[in-house]
């Protein structure tokens, strides 16, 4: 293969690779979920995360979320994942609880963000509010 064809392919392939980053640090921050029976764990349906992070789901109470406390979560590589399992490690009452999604900025790929200190792991904010979705519950 002579000089200018390796580049030309060198070239090609760059792009492509560059494209598919810029996608997934660009990509629109947001969950989609779907009402759900609840036993030990949730399906977040969809997750557009523009850097890695996490999933959490928390309780509601009086219509809101506990916060900084969290009943759940999982780690989501940036760009769209699909069905999404978290599993719970706590209670909850009534017929919803919430998904929101978190960054990754302290220690990579171990969640920090709760009732021990909330420095690391922050919400992802969109227009000046939390990226959230309620998960109905079915009984």
């Amino acid at each position: 293969m002579n000089t200018k064809k390796k580049f030309a392919v060198s070239l090609a392939a760059l792009a492509v690779t560059t494209g598919a980053a810029f996608a997934a640090a660009h990509a629109p921050n947001g969950l989609e979920t779907q009402k759900q029976e609840l036993s030990h764990a949730v399906v977040v349906k969809s997750v557009t995360a523009a850097a890695d992070g996490w999933v959490v789901i928390h309780a509601m109470k009086d219509g809101k979320p506990v916060v900084p406390a969290s009943i759940g979560h999982t780690y989501v590589k940036a760009g769209t994942t699909e069905n999404v399992y978290v599993p719970l490690t706590g209670p909850y009452e009534g017929d919803k609880v919430i998904a929101m999604l978190h960054v990754d900025d302290g220690k990579m790929g171990v969640y920090e963000f709760g009732i021990s200190g909330v420095a690391n792991d922050k919400p992802v904010i969109v227009d000046g509010k939390p990226v959230v979705k309620p998960i109905a519950i079915e009984e």
